[in-house]
C-alpha cells in the first residue's frame, strides 16, 4: 500500500485540498481524503515533500512515435527496428515529465502492447490509430520526390488509400494492428510537401463517412489531421469526433463542434518549435517556413473561438522527436506552456490534460482524476502547477510518478 500526502488537485478542476492525502492499494486508487481523514496505514510506504502538489499522471493526446525527424524525406531511410527505438527513447522522456499515458496518431507504437504486456518494457500506457490514413498526395504521402511507385515500397507511418474500399481496407489494417481509434487526413498540413496553406480539403465526404462507420464499428471514433477551413468542414459534416490542429475554424465550424459534441487537439507547441526554428534559421525548408508563417497567428485565432465555445481541448503537442528542430519529447510540456499563452489558465490545463484527454483515450472511468477505484497512475510535484504550469516545464520538479500502482520514478 501507498500513501502519498500533500496539496491535492484531483484533475475535475475544483479546488486543490490543501493537507491532502491519496491511498493506493494494488494497481488502484483506494482513497482521497484530508489528512485528518486518513485512517491508520501501519505498513504502507510513505511519500510526501514540502510544498508539493499531487495529481494524476499526465496524458499527451498527440504523439508521433518513432520518427525522430522534421524533414519528411530523412523518413525514407527509416527502418522498423530504428523507428521502435525511437519510440522507446520517445516514451521514456515522455515519463520522466510525468506523462503516463499517451494517444498516438500516427505511428506503429501500439505494436509495442504485447511486449509491455509480457513484461519485457515498461512505458506510458499507450493508445493510438496505427498507421495515418491519406489520399494520394496527401498529408502523410510522404515521399512526394519519389515516384508514386516507389514511395508505396518504401516504410511509411502512413496508408495511401483512395475510394471507399481502400478506406475501409485501411481502417481495418490498423484494428487488426489493435488501433484504439482512426486517424484520417482531411487537408494537407505545414510539413507536407505537396500542399498549401489554403481553403482545401482532402478526401470524398464518401470516404470520410466509410472511415467513421469503420470506427463506429469498433466502438470508437475517427479524429482528423485538419487545417484549412474546408477540410475541417467537410469532416464535421461526416461525423468526425476530433480536429487535430484546426488552424482555420470558423463560426460555422464552431457551430457544428458544439452541436456535435467535437472535442479539438490544437498543437501548439509543434508550431511555435517550427516558428522559433524558421527564425533562427531561414534559408531552410522554405515551403516548411512559409506555411508556418501563414498559420501560425490563424492558429491562435481559431483556439480562442474554441475557447470562448467551451468546445472541450484536449492537450498534445505533435512533436516529431526531432531535438535539432525543437521537437524532442524532452520537451513535451512546452504545450502546457502555450496554452497558457493562449489562454488558460493552469487549473484548466491541468484538467485538459488529464481529465479532458482520458476522455479522447475513451479510458475516463479509469484515468484522468484521482478518485477511488480508478487506475493507479499518480505524481507528486514540486510547487502548485495549479497555480504555476511552468512548474511542469522542469522534469526536476516530477519528484514521483508511479503509474498502474508502481514507482517507475522517485526523486524524493
Amino acid at each position: 500500500m501507498i500513501v502519498l500526502k500533500g496539496r491535492v488537485v484531483d484533475g475535475n478542476g475544483g479546488p486543490p485540498i490543501p493537507d491532502g492525502a491519496v491511498v493506493l492499494e494494488g494497481n488502484k486508487i483506494k482513497l482521497v481524503c484530508r489528512q485528518s481523514e486518513l485512517p491508520p496505514y501501519p505498513n504502507a510506504q510513505v511519500y510526501t515533500a514540502e510544498n508539493a502538489t499531487i495529481l494524476p499522471g499526465l496524458i499527451e493526446a498527440h504523439t508521433h512515435m518513432g520518427w525522430g525527424s522534421a524533414v519528411a524525406v530523412d523518413w525514407v531511410s527509416i527502418t522498423p527496428q530504428l523507428s521502435m527505438a525511437r519510440a522507446l527513447r520517445d516514451l521514456s522522456q515522455l515519463r520522466e515529465q510525468g506523462y503516463t499515458a499517451i494517444r498516438d496518431l500516427g505511428s506503429d507504437v501500439i505494436l509495442l502492447r504485447p511486449a509491455v504486456a509480457e513484461g519485457l518494457l515498461d512505458v506510458p500506457r499507450i493508445f493510438g490509430a496505427g498507421k495515418i490514413i491519406t489520399q494520394i498526395g496527401g498529408h502523410g504521402d510522404a515521399y512526394q520526390r519519389l515516384t508514386l511507385e516507389a514511395s508505396l515500397h518504401t516504410y511509411s507511418p502512413a496508408i495511401i488509400a483512395n475510394g471507399v474500399d481502400e478506406v475501409r481496407r485501411a481502417c481495418r489494417i490498423n484494428m487488426r494492428n489493435g488501433a484504439d481509434l482512426i486517424k484520417i487526413m482531411t487537408t494537407g498540413g505545414v510539413f507536407s510537401q505537396g500542399d498549401r496553406a489554403t481553403p482545401h480539403s482532402h478526401f470524398s465526404q464518401e470516404e470520410i463517412r466509410a472511415a467513421v462507420e469503420e470506427a463506429e464499428n469498433m466502438g470508437s471514433y475517427v479524429t482528423t489531421h485538419a487545417q484549412a477551413n474546408r477540410g475541417i468542414l467537410l469532416a464535421l459534416q461526416n461525423g468526425v469526433k476530433c480536429i487535430e490542429h484546426g488552424f482555420y475554424l470558423d463560426e460555422r465550424c464552431i457551430e457544428l463542434m458544439v452541436k456535435n459534441g467535437c472535442y479539438l487537439v490544437p498543437t501548439l507547441a509543434i508550431m511555435h518549435a517550427s516558428k522559433c526554428y524558421f527564425e533562427k534559421k531561414p534559408d531552410v525548408l522554405p515551403y516548411l517556413r512559409e506555411k508556418t508563417q501563414q498559420s501560425y497567428e490563424a492558429h491562435y485565432r481559431s483556439l480562442e473561438l474554441a475557447r470562448k465555445a467551451h468546445i472541450p481541448v484536449g492537450v498534445g503537442c505533435d512533436f516529431l522527436g526531432d531535438e535539432s528542430f525543437g521537437c524532442s519529447y524532452q520537451d513535451a510540456t512546452l504545450e502546457l506552456e502555450r496554452l497558457e499563452t493562449a489562454g488558460f489558465t493552469p487549473m484548466e490545463i491541468l484538467t485538459m490534460a488529464t481529465r479532458v484527454n482520458s476522455r479522447l483515450l475513451q479510458m475516463e472511468d479509469q484515468l484522468g482524476t484521482l478518485e477511488p477505484g480508478k487506475l493507479a497512475d499518480v505524481l507528486l510535484v514540486s510547487g502548485h502547477p495549479d497555480e504555476h504550469i511552468s512548474v511542469l516545464r522542469n522534469a526536476d520538479n516530477v519528484k514521483l510518478v508511479i503509474q498502474d500502482g508502481r514507482v517507475v520514478k522517485n526523486l524524493l
